[in-house]
């Protein structure tokens, strides 16, 4: 600036003003980035899990896309707390359930759905999930008109912990476990829950006659789990073969590339209500499985494979 123009009151008056306009703006810039980083903007922002990639769209936000029509049901887990809801058109309500499925209580569990109309149902009325508790979820719907909706639990619970990438949509890592994976069209799932060092897996869902397997096919997939003290998640391919014998129907299981191990197999196992379960040894130690079929025409299937040094899940896709 010269020296003329600081000699002029006019001009260092407005030379005052836009400093002042200049410094309003950088401020409200500024607090646009740290306000996108508070409960507001994870929760009704537009980074949900509609908007992000990788893990199937199976990210850590908690927005939920509004993609389904109305007589399709919602299922995913988002930070330890697993929502599976419908809309029920006799009554426009909304009903499910909401399932700790981790190992420790999880604060401040609610639900709300989108409609494709911008309509925002709830949220329900805030409740603490002990481990293992599910509560009905209940949202009216009355008077709206609405194609799509789509629907997320918030909590304080844990956020995504297992850090691998399945390779096969729409199969995602389980939000708020130590590991585990899902099928939200199937309503598959295999997880583990954690209490100091005792891993304990479970499985989803039930055996029942619609998941038993009619005919003989191979399913692809991959397993992913820890081996050893590593902290980092191993993976590699895993597929299940069935064959319709004489007396019973039998699964084949493989998981390829296991560290030192090389391919662990399974062989042989049992078929009932879609659920096999089976040991095999490997350097002197024992290996048990314990897969299910399910989805339409058993289009996946889902289990995990421990033993003193390994934990894992697998699952895959009909041939």
């Amino acid at each position: 600036m010269d020296l003329q123009t600081l000699r002029n009151p006019m001009h260092l008056a407005v030379v005052a003003l836009l400093a002042l306009a200049l410094g309003a703006c950088s401020s409200t810039s500024e607090s646009g980035r740290e306000g996108g980083g508070g409960e507001g903007s994870g929760e009704h922002g537009g980074g949900g899990e509609g908007s992000e990639g990788g893990e199937g769209g199976a990210g850590e936000g908690e927005e939920s896309a509004v993609e389904l029509n109305p007589a399709q049901t919602f299922w995913m887990t988002r930070k330890g707390v697993r929502l599976a809801l419908h809309y029920d058109a006799a009554t426009q309500t909304f009903r499910g359930s909401a399932t700790n499925i981790t190992g420790a209580a999880i604060p401040r569990v609610r639900i709300e759905v989108h409609l494709s109309n911008g309509v925002e149902l709830g949220p329900t009325t805030t409740t603490n999930l002990a481990p293992g508790q599910t509560v009905d979820v209940t949202l009216p719907a009355t008077g709206q008109t609405f194609a799509k909706w789509g629907a997320h639990a918030e909590s304080d619970g844990p956020a995504l912990k297992a850090a691998f990438t399945p390779s096969f949509g729409p199969w995602a890592v389980v939000q708020g476990v130590d590991l585990g994976i899902e099928h939200p069209d199937h309503r598959m799932s295999a997880w583990y829950t954690r209490q100091g060092g005792v891993w304990t897996p479970h499985l989803s869902p039930d055996p029942a006659p619609q998941h038993q397997p009619t005919g003989a096919a191979t399913w692809t997939g991959e397993w992913a789990g820890y081996y050893g003290a590593s902290p980092t998640i191993a993976t590699g391919a895993a597929s299940v073969t069935v064959t319709l014998g004489s007396g019973a129907t039998e699964a084949n299981l493989a998981l390829e590339n296991v560290p030192t191990l090389g391919t662990v197999r399974w062989d042989a196992m049992t078929v009932g209500g879609g659920r096999f379960s089976g040991s095999t040894t490997a350097n002197s130690q024992t290996y048990d499985a314990v897969g299910q079929f399910g989805g339409a025409n058993q289009a996946g299937v889902v289990g995990h494979a421990t033993g003193p040094d390994f934990r894992s899940v697998f699952y895959g896709n009909k041939d």
